[in-house]
């Protein structure tokens, strides 16, 4: 990671992106974790949530912390 990009938070969103669609798309990734992000970063996008997007910044915090930590999880077994 470059010092210059340190904490900005569009670099660390698209660093993100990257990661998952590299642990998606990955021979290595078990079938399990590719079902569970999946079907994961599904309900963060849906409309339908446990906690309505309307809810001012918890509505967006779960959907957030739920796709981070999913990312994070499946990464994990990507790099086995």
């Amino acid at each position: 990671m470059n010092s210059e990009n340190r904490g900005n938070p569009l670099w660390m969103a698209w660093n993100m992106v990257q990661r998952a669609v590299a642990v998606f798309f990955s021979k290595k990734t078990p079938w399990y974790v590719k079902a569970a992000l999946g079907a994961g970063l599904l309900y963060a996008l849906s409309p339908y949530d446990l906690i309505p997007e309307w809810v001012p910044v918890f509505g967006v915090m779960d959907d957030l912390a739920l796709a981070v930590l999913l990312i994070a999880w499946a990464s994990g077994y990507h790099e086995k």
